[in-house]
Order: structure tokens, then C-alpha cells, then sequence
């Protein structure tokens, strides 16, 4: 026959043991309730994050999808490092079980003292964790499973409070890339408008600020995936550019960025813009970005010219094969006038006038004479100049210029036919870049 456990007579051992269970239920109400009147308040994560530790009496730490520290609270987080390498075990076991863990201290790393971990979700969606550090309290009573239930639950009131943040920050970027939509498609009533919808993206009056364009470089320019690569491009301009006020306008992302000094602000821009392309290329999108930036203005509602200036710049810096770059509009030169003229037949029809025979002679001799007046122009017609640059003798530039001359009505010691020649030269080389990118 087993024996029977000993209780005492008169029953104190089950009493005391109730007693002592009711005891642990009644703080673990408590304290859900406490967390839940400050989420109900309107607490955010962070006030979430301190109510809970002061309640416990226990550190807290609130961390983000990849493990990045949001909040922390209570005097015994100082020990605390995610990239510890006992830490980052239990961040990885968090993430594969998905479900409340207990965790042993373990002597000698960031986790000298045990935890309860919890993930914080909403259906399939992780959208943190939660880690309460366990402690020694002045009664002796170690943390224990109801101090684990006690931290599941409150992961669930963080899950509503964060949703609700998240909630608030997309609608708080759709609300902000329709105002940016508005701004440079001209949707506005009159100046005043625009400064009022301006001021509501936080561009203060007057606050300097260039427009920006990024292009994917797709070859099937079709409505379906270039929306999709847009608005991939949208998440990632936000998250390489935070300052950047970014909409996705049809294949191309639009972005407003602020200034706070002309020229500093320009190479500011430059310097943004160029990484966030690298970025781009880098987390490899299949679409390759170009990137046109505008002028400088202080004017809300000269929003849709900056964008068009952005589009611009693209445009021809494509054709004169500046893909995969940021080309800002006030580097364009002469092309700023070439730009105004939509029909390129008509552009195209000026260069011929001037240089056709010199495309011709090209084309029939293996020689590059287009080049050799394009160098000849941009060294300040210089012989000497124009033969280090294409490193050929003098004589075979001074040559070349001479025949440049018996083919074409063209008098290069005559400055208005060098103009008319660079203008022409510059056609040729913007269609020549575009057939053979």
C-alpha cells in the first residue's frame, strides 16, 4: 500500500498554500489592471513600458520586430546588450517559438539574471517583445509562473497599443503623401493654400526645399510592377531618407526635401539622395533608380514647377547617360534650354542643318569628328587642350578642325557659329547616348 502525503491535522498546509496561490492571483489582477487602465488612458508604448516596471517593481524592456531596444524602465537594465551573446540565443528561440518563454539566469553574460520573454503579436504579425528581468524581492519570492501569465497578458495590451500606433503612423503618412501629391500637382487654390498645406507637413514660411524624383530603370514601363517597385521604393526612401517627405506618383517616387542653407543644403541633398540610390541598387529592387533634383525655392506653390524641373533632369540626363545617378536640374547647362523645345524631330532637324555632313562623314569613315569638335568646344577651342584629351598629336586636331570647317558652313573662329556648333553638338550627343545607353 503507497503511503499517503502527510498533511497536518488540521489542514494549515492547504490553507497557507491557497492563501499564498489567491495571494499571487490577486497582484497579478492588480497589476494587468494597472497596465490596462494606462493603455485604456491612451498611454503609448513607452508610458506602457515604465507603468509595467513600476508596478513590477521589476525592469522591462520593450524591444521591435528585429530585436532593437524601443523602451526600457526600472533601475536593473544596465546589463542589458542585445548583441551579448547569450541574449541574442534567447532572441533567437524567441523568434522561432513564437510563444512565452521562461529563461535560467545564466552567470557570466548580459542574462546574470533569469527572464520571462514574451512575444508581442497580433495574429501573425510580430510587432515586438516584451522581456521582464527577474529579481529577488525583500520577501524572497522569486518570479514564478504567475509572474510569467502576468507578462503574457500585458504583451497583449502592448499588442493593441502598438497596432494603434502603427495604425496612426500609416494613416499619418497617407495623410502626409496626399498633401505632397496635392503640393506638386498643383492642387491647390491659390499661394495661400499652399503654404497652409505646406505648413501641415512641418515646411515652415518661408523654408527652403528642392524636389526630388526617383525613377526605377525598367525596360516594360507597364502600370503593374513599377506601381509595386514604387511604392517598395516609397518604404525604403523613408527609411534611408526619415526627413524626406516621399509619395509614389505612378512609377516614380516624389520626395520634398527641406533645406536650411543654399549651397551646404544642396551638397546635403546631393550627398542623401546618392546613398539612398546606393541603397536602392543594393537591396537589389530590379529596377536600378535615377534620381532628378530641382532648384531651390522658398515658394509651397512652386512645387510643381520643382517637380517638373526634377522629371526634367532625368530625362535628359538619361540621354546623355547619366543612369543610376542623381542629376540636379541646375548642372543641365545648355540643356535647360534644349528642354524647353518638346519636340526633339525639330532639335534633331537643327543638328543636322549644321553637322549632317559630319554625321555622314563619320559614318562613312570610321572617324569620330563630332568628338573631336565636341572636345575641341569644351577645352576653349585650345589645339594643344583638345590633342592631351583625346590623346592624339596636335596636328591630327588642327586637321581634323580644318576639315570640321570644309564640310559644314561652320567659321570656328566665329563666335556665334561656335555656339550654334556646341548646341548642335550637344543634340547629337543627348540622341547618341539615348540609342546606345
Amino acid at each position: 500500500m503507497s503511503a499517503e502525503p502527510a498533511h497536518s491535522p488540521d489542514g494549515t498546509d492547504v490553507i497557507t498554500g491557497l492563501s499564498r496561490q489567491n495571494s499571487l492571483y490577486r497582484r497579478m489582477i492588480t497589476i494587468c489592471d494597472q497596465v490596462a487602465d494606462a493603455a485604456v488612458r491612451g498611454a503609448d508604448a513607452r508610458q506602457l513600458t515604465r507603468v509595467l516596471a513600476e508596478t513590477l517593481n521589476q525592469a522591462v524592456l520593450l524591444l521591435d520586430p528585429t530585436f532593437v531596444l524601443l523602451a526600457q524602465a526600472g533601475d536593473d537594465t544596465a546589463g542589458w546588450k542585445s548583441d551579448d551573446v547569450a541574449v541574442g540565443r534567447m532572441l533567437r528561440a524567441l523568434a522561432t517559438e513564437r510563444r512565452p518563454l521562461r529563461l535560467p539566469a545564466m552567470p557570466d553574460s548580459a542574462l546574470a539574471r533569469g527572464c520571462q520573454a514574451t512575444p508581442i503579436t497580433i495574429g501573425d504579425t510580430t510587432l515586438g517583445y516584451l522581456v521582464v528581468l527577474d529579481h529577488t524581492g525583500t520577501d524572497g519570492v522569486r518570479s514564478d509562473d504567475a509572474d510569467l501569465l502576468t507578462t503574457t497578458y500585458a504583451a497583449t495590451l502592448f499588442a493593441l497599443t502598438l497596432a494603434n500606433e502603427r495604425t496612426n503612423s500609416d494613416l499619418g503618412l497617407r495623410y502626409q503623401a496626399a498633401i505632397v501629391d496635392a503640393l506638386v500637382s498643383g492642387n491647390f487654390l491659390d499661394s495661400a493654400d499652399a503654404r497652409r498645406k505646406a505648413r501641415s507637413l512641418g515646411l515652415d514660411d518661408p523654408q527652403p526645399y528642392r524636389v526630388a524624383v526617383l525613377r526605377p530603370n525598367v525596360l516594360d514601363p507597364s502600370p503593374g510592377p513599377t506601381h509595386g517597385v514604387a511604392d517598395e521604393f516609397v518604404e525604403r526612401v523613408t527609411s534611408a531618407l526619415p526627413d524626406a517627405l516621399a509619395v509614389a506618383r505612378g512609377a516614380e517616387v516624389v520626395m520634398i526635401l527641406r533645406e536650411t542653407s543654399p549651397e551646404p543644403g544642396r551638397a546635403q541633398a546631393d550627398r542623401a539622395l546618392a546613398n539612398c540610390v546606393k541603397l536602392l541598387r543594393h537591396k537589389k529592387i530590379e529596377a536600378d533608380p535615377t534620381c532628378g533634383l530641382s532648384e531651390r525655392t522658398e515658394h509651397p506653390e512652386h512645387a510643381p514647377t520643382g517637380l517638373r524641373q526634377a522629371q526634367h533632369a532625368i530625362d535628359i540626363g538619361t540621354r546623355i547617360g547619366r543612369s543610376d545617378q542623381v542629376i540636379p536640374y541646375d548642372e543641365l547647362g545648355i540643356y535647360r534650354l534644349l528642354l524647353q523645345i518638346g519636340d526633339m524631330r525639330q532639335l534633331w532637324r537643327f543638328a543636322q542643318e549644321i553637322l549632317g555632313p559630319l554625321i555622314d562623314y563619320d559614318a562613312n569613315h570610321k572617324v569620330d569628328l563630332i568628338a573631336t569638335l565636341s572636345t575641341y568646344l569644351n577645352q576653349h577651342e585650345s589645339l594643344k587642350q583638345a590633342a592631351r584629351a583625346l590623346r592624339v598629336h596636335v596636328n591630327t586636331i588642327s586637321y581634323r578642325i580644318q576639315r570640321i570647317e570644309q564640310l559644314t558652313p561652320l567659321d570656328l573662329t566665329n563666335p556665334d557659329d561656335r555656339l550654334v556648333a556646341h548646341v548642335a553638338v550637344k543634340i547629337v550627343e543627348s540622341q547618341r547616348a539615348l540609342n546606345h545607353p
